[in-house]
């Protein structure tokens, strides 16, 4: 199975990730393109592996690598929206587009065959994205905002469509003030997000994929 979680920058979407129940195997593995895991130095994650990459091809290379060895239940991949900055920078500099559109081009297609692949790798992944608005017209002619993983529109729906659960993440306090972060998984006008699992409204992070 696979799942996209998004949020705004800090709201816990690496920390929450990482607390997806283990199976069988007892590990799961991170890979991090944006340093965001140094903030694990903070919890207890005695099964997890992390793996930070500065580049397109070790970032693919360390999730193959990870679920070709059947080591792993879930892995985190961290975060898919600067994946998709970092390629296109990548491509910049190489010099091999005149054309920067097509540079463009060529990324979508991979992220999109990168979140098919996903399905089929024989583990669980979750990829994890920035948070976005975009103002959708009504049928009324007034306007609401959408949140949405901060995605090109071009491969935003093909990737949400791809994924068994798309789930915004939130948090509240609880009876006694401890906040309680949890990801909102029931789609509506203003919030993209689907759980084709078990539609349940909201999950646990450590119960995504239960």
């Amino acid at each position: 199975m696979n799942a996209l979680i998004y949020g705004p920058s800090g709201a816990g979407k690496t920390v929450n990730a990482t607390r997806v129940k283990t199976g069988e195997r007892g590990k799961n593995l991170l890979v991090c393109t944006d340093n965001s895991s140094i903030v694990l130095q903070n919890f207890d994650r005695p099964n997890l592996d992390i793996i930070n990459v500065s580049t397109v091809q070790d970032f693919v290379d360390a999730y193959r690598k990870g679920y070709e060895s059947k080591k792993y239940d879930n892995i985190i991949l961290d975060n898919l929206t600067d994946l998709c900055d970092m390629w296109i920078l990548e491509l910049e500099a190489s010099g091999k587009y005149k054309d920067l559109r097509q540079a463009y081009q060529t990324v979508f297609l991979n992220i999109r065959r990168l979140s098919r692949e996903s399905a089929f790798c024989g583990c669980n992944t979750i990829f994890t994205a920035w948070q976005d608005m975009t103002e959708i017209p009504q049928p009324d002619g007034s306007k609401k905002n959408r949140i949405h993983p901060k995605l090109s529109n071009k491969i935003l729906d093909a990737c949400c469509g791809l994924m068994n659960i798309v789930g915004l993440v939130a948090s509240n306090p609880d009876k006694d003030g401890k906040m309680q972060w949890y990801y909102v998984t029931k789609g509506s006008p203003e919030i993209m997000a689907k759980d084709q699992v078990r539609c349940r409204d909201f999950i646990m992070p450590e119960d995504l994929f239960v």
